[in-house]
C-alpha cells in the first residue's frame, strides 16, 4: 500500500522492470528501492548523452486502480530537467495529463489522452526520451 492509500500494482511494475532492463538504453533497474519504495527506477546509460548530463532516470509507479506516474529526469550537475506523464484524479487537470519540462510543475500540466495499458504508454514515453536525447545533443 502506498503512502496515499492506493495499492501498488506490483506484478505490472515487475513486468515493466523486466522490459526496461532488456533495453540497451537502460544501464540498471531498481525495483522498489529503499529511497523510492513505490517505484521502478531505470537509470539510463549516460553513454547516450553529452557529458553535461550526469544522470538520466525513468521512474515508474503504477496502481491497481490504473493510476500511474512516469517521470523522466535529467541531472545537469545540479540543475534538473524533468517531465511527467500522469493518470490520477486531481483538482488541477483531467485524470490523464502531462507535466511539461523543464520543471514538471502542477502549473505546467496539460490534459492528455493516454492509452489504457501502461505498457503502451511506456512505448510513447521511450519515443519521447529518444527525441529528447537527440535534442540534447543538438544543443551540446
Amino acid at each position: 500500500m502506498s503512502d496515499d492509500g492506493k495499492t501498488l500494482n506490483e506484478a505490472l511494475l515487475r513486468a515493466v522492470a523486466r522490459r526496461l532492463g532488456s533495453l540497451t538504453l537502460v544501464d540498471s533497474v531498481s525495483v522498489f528501492p529503499r529511497t523510492k519504495p513505490e517505484s521502478v527506477v531505470a537509470t539510463l546509460d549516460t553513454v547516450y548523452y553529452p557529458d553535461t548530463v550526469e544522470t538520466a532516470v525513468l521512474e515508474v509507479r503504477a496502481y491497481v486502480n490504473d493510476d500511474f506516474h512516469v517521470t523522466y529526469r535529467e541531472d545537469w550537475g545540479g540543475d534538473e530537467w524533468m517531465c511527467r506523464w500522469d493518470r490520477h484524479d486531481n483538482p488541477h487537470n483531467e485524470r490523464d495529463h502531462f507535466h511539461h519540462p523543464p520543471a514538471a510543475r502542477t502549473t505546467d500540466a496539460t490534459d492528455r489522452d493516454y492509452p489504457t495499458e501502461l505498457t503502451s504508454l511506456l512505448k510513447h514515453v521511450l519515443s519521447e526520451v529518444d527525441t529528447r536525447i537527440g535534442a540534447v545533443w543538438e544543443t551540446a
